[in-house]
Order: C-alpha cells, then sequence, then structure tokens
C-alpha cells in the first residue's frame, strides 16, 4: 500500500463537499411570502405608479388577499401591473411569478380623486336659469363623474339647465347650455390689435369652448364663434 493512499478518502470527501458548495451556491434560492406580505408589497408599488403620476389628490383603498390562503414561493422578482393601465374607480393590482411555477395573484382596489366642484343644493327643474342659490362647492370623487366639471359657481350662474338635477348632484357642463338657442349674445371679435363687440342672435345651444352660430342683429350675417361665458362668444378677425 502507497504512502498517499490513506489520504485518497480525506481528499474525497473535500471533493464531494466542494461539489456540492458549487451545485448550491449556483442554484436560486425560492423567497416565500404570506399573502399579507403580497398584499402590503401591492400596495407599495400601487403608491409609487400614482406619486409617478403627480396626481395628490388620487386616493386608493386596497382589498388585501386572504391571509388564510397557503404561502407562495417564487425564485424571481415579483412583478406589478394594473389589469385596466387606464386610472379608473374599480381595479386590479395583478401579482405575478415569472419563474418554473409561474403563479399570478389579483388583488382589488378602489381609487378616487377628490377634486373641488360645483353641486346643485337644490332641486333644478330642466329648463331653470341657474342663480347662486342653486349652487355649492363640495369635494367629489372625479372618478365618478360623467362629464367635464365646473370649478366655481360664478362662471354658470344665469346659464340655463338643459336637465332636471336633483339636490347635491355634480353640476357638469353637458347639463346645462350657457348659450341657449334664441338668447341675445355678446359676441367679442379680436384681433391683433383690434378688439370690437356687438350683439348677435344665437341659432343653437352650446356649453363652454363650443362653436355655434349666431346671427349678427345689426347685420343679420350669421357667423360662427367659441362660447367662451354665459351668454358670450368670441370671434378670431
Amino acid at each position: 500500500m502507497k504512502m498517499y493512499d490513506k489520504f485518497l478518502p480525506g481528499i474525497y470527501s473535500k471533493l464531494l463537499l466542494s461539489v456540492l458548495f458549487l451545485q448550491f451556491s449556483n442554484s436560486s434560492i425560492a423567497a416565500t411570502y404570506n399573502m399579507t406580505e403580497l398584499s402590503a408589497q401591492a400596495s407599495a408599488w400601487l403608491q409609487l405608479e400614482i406619486q409617478n403620476l403627480q396626481s395628490d389628490q388620487l386616493k386608493l383603498e386596497l382589498y388585501p388577499l386572504d391571509a388564510r390562503l397557503a404561502d407562495k414561493e417564487c425564485e424571481s422578482p415579483l412583478s406589478f401591473s394594473l389589469v385596466t393601465p387606464k386610472i379608473q374607480r374599480q381595479n386590479t393590482v395583478r401579482i405575478h411569478c415569472a419563474d418554473n411555477s409561474s403563479w399570478q395573484l389579483f388583488v382589488p382596489v378602489r381609487m378616487s380623486q377628490l377634486i373641488t366642484a360645483v353641486v346643485s343644493s337644490q332641486k333644478i327643474p330642466a329648463g331653470s336659469y341657474i342663480t347662486a342659490e342653486m349652487l355649492k362647492t363640495a369635494d367629489i370623487d372625479l372618478l365618478q363623474s360623467r362629464g367635464k366639471t365646473v370649478s366655481a359657481p360664478e362662471q354658470i350662474i344665469g346659464a340655463r339647465s338643459k336637465k332636471a338635477l336633483n339636490a347635491g348632484q355634480i353640476v357638469t357642463q353637458s347639463d346645462l347650455c350657457l348659450v341657449c338657442k334664441g338668447d341675445i349674445v355678446t359676441i367679442e371679435g379680436i384681433s391683433s390689435t383690434l378688439s370690437v363687440s356687438t350683439q348677435a342672435t344665437a341659432l343653437q345651444d352650446g356649453a363652454f369652448g363650443d362653436t355655434v352660430r349666431l346671427q349678427n342683429i345689426q347685420s343679420q350675417r350669421v357667423v360662427s364663434a367659441v362660447i367662451t361665458a354665459v351668454k358670450k362668444a368670441e370671434i378670431k378677425l
């Protein structure tokens, strides 16, 4: 028996340990997540998304995953995304693990965007001329509104309601005509060096920013002008 034979078992043991160590170091260790942790990560990701949108008024209410569900494992970093990219009142955060197990979970979330807007302080019948007493301002959820809101009551005093409005209802621009067919409207003609005004009869209804046809009272000429306020319109000369 050669002298170095007694060292072979020790060498083999060291080689085996080295191989096992290399295999262990090259393998990925799966991270384990419980439902509470996954819900918290989804909430943190969504908060960051809101900051990226630079919208301080956008608030969220996340409905956490059921804590009784079994833990999840994933070797790769988790990815998060909104099921519907558009910001809307009801949405869902998708949690995805892209490793061999390839699982995903969905976390419901409710969003709201509070702004100050005009609402009706009383019931307003269709065809009514709007007065200050009919209006007030309130913090409302913009995502619940179905049209362009009004930011200040004075913008619509004297307008006419196109439909009945309930007390507390959000007043949108589509609910009103700032210029109504038959109204006498002041038209302001503007150029780089001149500004003139005249009066005309409205031939159609319109809201802020709409282009409507008006008939000049003096010349009877029909022109198109952009509505800028209640019973006011503007035309470029």
